[in-house]
């Protein structure tokens, strides 16, 4: 499970509507919360709009979790931990089944517009690259102003953890997208082709 890291008391002002701005300027729509009933509202509504009948959970703190449940039900959702055991060719089954991906991100890095992903298994960093849509909940504390602020972070997180779990460490900065030979960007191409920043500003 991930935890949130380096996180202050609350970021500036500033700092979030950077964040903000930025996601939008990369086609992530963003969905700032200030509490459960309003975090289950926009889960709900993701998964609405999207039409989703499934979806794949990852990497939610345990405080968050019964929220995330609640947003999510009347959808088939499976967790990511529930299938430790499963062999692995299943599992990819599963998580290349889900439309959804719901998983958490340590981080926002406001100028750059980028959610960091820390994970420390191949299925959870599935969870949020094969579904065509994917959902990042992050806290609102969590915001750092740039990536200078972010790499020492994400150096100490893998100078840290030990040899038999090393972390899997993204940076998500919205769809995905490549360039043809004519040179047009292309969105969703290769992975979710909707991204959504889930903003716990819970006070």
């Amino acid at each position: 499970m991930q935890k949130p890291t380096g996180v202050r008391e609350g970021p500036a002002t500033e700092v979030l509507q950077t964040f903000l701005s930025s996601l939008r300027g990369l086609h992530v729509e963003a969905h700032v919360v200030k509490g459960e009933a309003e975090t289950a509202d926009a889960l709900r509504g993701i998964v609405s709009k999207a039409a989703s009948k499934s979806v794949i959970v990852a990497g939610i703190p345990a405080k968050y979790a019964a929220v995330v449940k609640a947003g999510l039900a009347g959808t088939k959702v499976t967790f990511v931990e529930d299938l430790k055991g499963v062999p692995p060719n299943e599992a990819v089954r599963v998580i290349a089944s889900a439309e959804t991906g719901v998983t958490w991100a340590v981080n926002g890095v406001a100028l750059e517009g980028a959610l960091l992903e820390v994970v420390y298994d191949d299925s959870a960093k599935l969870a949020s690259s094969l579904p065509i849509v994917h959902v990042a909940i992050l806290e609102s504390s969590s915001v750092l102003r740039d990536l200078a602020e972010a790499m020492p972070l994400v150096g100490s997180i893998v100078k840290d953890a030990p040899p038999e779990r090393k972390p899997i460490i993204s940076f998500i900065s919205g769809p995905s997208k490549t360039g043809d030979i004519e040179m047009r960007l292309l969105y969703g191409v290769h992975g979710p082709h909707t991204v959504h920043a889930v903003v716990l500003d819970w006070r």
